[in-house]
């Protein structure tokens, strides 16, 4: 019976651990959803380490005014991290090679909405699809922080289980009626094993992690006759002391210092009949967003530009949207600033965008044509405010105004709720998986 609660408490010591995930689930900005349009932002913020984040969008009301469910729908998927790959948490943040990051980071998304109307008032469906990967540059000092940091959670994750152990071994051996007895028979002990967990390095750390532990035992449940509560609430306080290490780790891994840039590339599709032989890709755009993390007393903060360049289908949209001035070629470029705090982030973003087309005009004696060049500029504002209501969930609403629509012309206001959900990717297991 005593096996049987061993190992349970080191199941459910193993199971709190593997919840807790590495990184914030980010504000949904997949290239898939922006290329279609149903995401106004030209930044891409860097993606989270999920192996799948799924976005529901909704501007609240019908053209009648009425509520409305959610119609707009993007999904974006990390295949790597969809398996455990056994690898070291050093080597997950600092890959040997740039080209491993690139595979690691990878990840591609897919929108889809059930209401794309062309000019002509046609209800019609349309898809669209995305890939991107980022590259993160650190520095000795970071790989330093990260080492130290992991050698202490590994301590902490071997202390966990030997206390357990001892536990385990003094159920067998004695039968104690009160959980005094149970403490002060493995105090010593416990001390001990700590002692060697540590390297024999310090004893003072031993005993001050001992104490930590003891500090809090008051409120633990005790019944000589259900010793199964005991041992789980024990694991489950051992579990919160270790996590405090864990955690502070964690809150170093959200700001760390440092450059990432990342790539992006997506292009939509549009079935104007609603039949799946005739589609037609309006428009596609290739990104490049380095992102910046500060440090020190505005670690908080993070600065993220945008070089863009965007290409539409002119004849696509001479057809279905005759009455549109459209340009072949944009280029936007732009800064966003945000703030990430424990539960919710802002951030405000500006982007400018300069057009151009060519324009048949007439031709020549030998019959060659002649174009012109047309230009024109664009600028957008928005706003956005997340706010996490798991770790696994974000809402999201964002108010602005965007560039002069192409698809619709209901005027530049942006007011739009977003729910992001995110499943698997890397969690603190990772840490001690080599």
């Amino acid at each position: 019976m005593k096996n049987w609660i061993v190992i349970i408490t080191f199941f459910y010591f193993g199971t709190l651990q593997a919840q807790k995930k590495l990184d914030i689930l980010t504000t949904p900005t997949s290239p898939a959803a922006s290329v279609l349009g149903m995401q106004p932002s030209a930044i891409l913020q860097p993606k989270s380490y999920r192996a799948l984040e799924t976005a529901l969008f909704s501007n609240f009301n019908d053209e009648n005014g009425n509520s409305i469910i959610p119609n707009d729908f993007g999904l974006e998927f990390m295949p790597y991290w969809a398996n455990d790959h056994g690898i070291s948490l050093e080597e997950y943040l600092y890959p040997k090679a740039n080209l491993d990051q690139l595979l690691r980071n990878s990840s591609f998304s897919l929108a889809s909405t059930q209401n794309f109307m062309l000019q002509d008032s046609t209800n019609t469906r349309s898809l669209a699809f995305g890939y991107r990967t980022s590259i993160y540059f650190g520095n000795k000092r970071d790989k330093e922080i990260i080492q130290k940091h992991i050698k202490t959670l590994s301590d902490n994750q071997r202390i966990g289980s030997k206390i357990l152990a001892e536990l385990s071994e003094l159920a067998d051996k004695f039968k104690f009626k009160t959980k005094r007895e149970y403490l002060t028979a493995i105090r010593d002990k416990l001390t001990n094993r700590i002692y060697e967990v540590l390297d024999k390095k310090s004893m003072k750390e031993a005993e001050e992690i001992t104490k930590n532990i003891y500090d809090a035992t008051d409120s633990l449940p005790f019944n000589e006759n259900d010793l199964d509560s005991f041992f789980i609430a024990f694991s489950e306080l051992i579990e919160n002391k270790s996590m405090g290490s864990y955690d502070e780790f964690k809150s170093y891994i959200l700001s760390r210092q440092g450059l990432s840039i990342d790539l992006a590339y997506a292009l939509s599709l549009n079935f104007p009949t609603n039949d799946f032989k005739n589609s037609n890709i309006p428009r596609q755009s290739f990104w490049i967003t380095p992102s910046y993390k500060f440090s020190d007393k505005i670690s908080f903060l993070k600065a993220t530009g945008v070089l863009r360049y965007e290409w539409y289908n002119k004849k696509y949209f001479e057809n279905y949207f005759p009455d549109t001035n459209v340009y072949k070629n944009n280029f936007d470029y732009g800064l966003a600033l945000s703030g990430q705090f424990k539960k919710f982030s802002l951030e405000f973003e500006a982007t400018g965008r300069q057009s151009s087309s060519l324009l048949i005009t007439s031709t020549d004696a030998a019959g060659n044509i002649l174009y012109t060049k047309e230009n024109t500029s664009d600028f957008q504002y928005i706003g956005t405010f997340s706010y996490r209501l798991t770790e696994q969930i974000a809402l999201t609403y964002q108010i602005g105004s965007s560039f002069i629509p192409v698809f619709n012309h209901n005027g530049t206001l942006i007011s739009l709720l977003s729910l992001n959900f995110g499943f698997g990717g890397p969690n603190v297991t990772d840490l001690t998986s080599k």
